[in-house]
């Protein structure tokens, strides 16, 4: 029987639906919970996570690594230096296992994603001028610490501007007016560094790519018009069709990443129809997506994990 080990929490909707879809293929799923300790051997002849054989899978999904957070408070709120310095030490250990165990077996069998992916939703700046300098189509983006480079951000129009955070996943996106001196740009930079980026007015679409083809795509938006962030409020989610050249800039955008399966979001400008990419999540949640849409995600990437071709 073909063996498939999935890696992320047990109670994650992806781990379970993909679970569903390679039984249905007639293999076996092995799910690898993440939060518990994940016992990693590596040997002659050995490989094992979490008490299970990994020697002969056909394939790995890697949903989520559970890493252990990196600092540690004290009751009132504040940063316990010297625990921290442990648990940060602990949290390395713990992805450089993961890591080495991740790379042995990718060298047999399909992983999705490798190891070298994990970290792109923390590295927003650098992946934004990755795009540019492949010369994908990307909004002007701007990640700086110092309150002079703000003042150089043109005030008109009013509302030309968003701010982003610096790591993927936290925060909503929201508007940004650039600062009209020097004491208006060190406060907005009061918490440290800003990631600033051109406003495009339109529609987010979200597009999965699976071995170098657009498997699905969607408008998702939401019903507030004025609304800076698709993540927020009451949302209208449509599967479209994507236009050649986004559909180009979607494979494109994965391939710099070396990623077999990813979600790539655009933001397409509403007078122009123009697709600018705004990143690549190599972990993405697909559950719903398949749900509202019909885009048969999870039992494409189950044929991949196994070998085989899409029915």
């Amino acid at each position: 029987m073909i063996r498939v080990a999935l890696i992320g929490p047990r109670d994650r909707e992806e781990i379970g639906r993909l679970a569903i879809r390679l039984e249905e293929r007639s293999a076996e799923a092995l799910i690898l919970d993440s939060r518990v300790d994940p016992d990693i051997r590596m040997g002659a002849g050995e490989d094992s996570a979490c008490s299970v054989d990994l020697s002969d899978v056909a394939g790995v999904y890697v949903a989520d690594l559970g890493l252990r957070t990196p600092f540690v408070r004290s009751p009132g709120g504040e940063l316990d230096r010297e625990a921290s310095e442990r648990a940060l030490s602990s949290s390395r250990r713990h992805l450089c296992v993961w890591n080495a165990l991740l790379a042995r077996l990718s060298a047999r069998c399909r992983v999705v994603n490798p190891p070298h992916t994990h970290d792109l939703h923390s590295l927003k700046p650098w992946e934004m001028s990755a795009y540019e300098r492949h010369g994908l189509p990307c909004p002007v983006t701007l990640a700086t610490s110092d309150a002079r480079a703000l003042l150089e951000l043109s005030a008109d129009p009013p509302g030309a501007w968003v701010r982003k955070g610096m790591v993927g996943g936290y925060g909503y996106t929201e508007a940004f007016a650039p600062p009209r001196d020097l004491r208006g740009g060190d406060e907005a930079l009061a918490d440290g560094p800003v990631m600033v980026q051109e406003r495009i007015m339109g529609e987010n679409v979200r597009a999965f790519v699976l071995d170098g083809e657009v498997i699905g795509a969607a408008e998702v938006v939401s019903r507030a018009g004025t609304e800076t962030d698709s993540r927020r409020g009451d949302l209208r989610v449509r599967r479209v069709k994507l236009p050649d050249d986004a559909i180009r800039a979607a494979i494109d955008a994965v391939a710099i990443w070396g990623m077999p399966f990813a979600a790539v979001d655009f933001m397409v400008d509403a007078r122009t129809r123009r697709f600018f990419v705004l990143e690549c999540n190599s972990a993405p949640f697909f559950v719903n997506f398949e749900r509202m849409t019909g885009v048969p995600v999870s039992s494409r990437l189950a044929d991949y994990l196994i070998g085989r071709k899409p029915r």
